[in-house]
């Protein structure tokens, strides 16, 4: 019985493992100067970016927040037509060293503050692409704020 609970945590382990190294959400070094810039309602999104993936796969997106608001605003979902499910994601530390990465329902931007997403913090899954995003093209990303209604950017694909 032991064996099985331990048979059955290392292929949960290395699914997590497989799963963090596909999605792209491993910390990375940024390359190119493509992104882009959105201002909405006391919302402002810079350096918007996402990884290249093949159509059925995952990829995930990264970019700057700040609220010029002096209330907060949260960020309560998101949307691409890109993907099946787009979701908010944090990367979190697992006992024993090990890196996992979990869904967020929301995130709050507190008034006059920045919120990074980035590679090995939060970030936007794109859960099996619809299509496959090439670097060097663009896509749509929808984000849906309590406060500033939906923000929609032009996410640059980069390797």
């Amino acid at each position: 019985m032991t064996q099985l609970y331990l048979i059955t945590g290392i292929n949960l382990l290395i699914t997590l493992v497989l799963i963090t190294l596909l999605s792209g959400c491993e910390p990375g070094e940024e390359t190119g100067d493509r992104s882009s810039s959105v201002d909405g309602n006391g919302i402002s999104i810079e350096g918007a970016w996402a990884r290249p993936g093949s159509m059925g796969r995952m990829s995930a997106g990264y970019f700057l927040v700040t609220n010029f608001e002096d209330e907060p605003d949260t960020l309560k979902g998101v949307y691409s037509n890109v993907a099946q499910l787009t979701e908010i994601h944090e990367s979190y530390e697992q006992e024993e060293g090990m890196v996992g990465m979990r869904e967020v329902s929301e995130v709050v931007i507190q008034p006059n503050s920045t919120v990074s997403f980035e590679p090995g913090g939060l970030h936007v899954m794109f859960i099996q692409l619809t299509e496959a995003l090439a670097e060097n093209e663009d896509f749509e990303l929808t984000l849906h704020f309590s406060n500033a209604g939906d923000v929609v950017l032009e996410i640059p694909v980069r390797n």
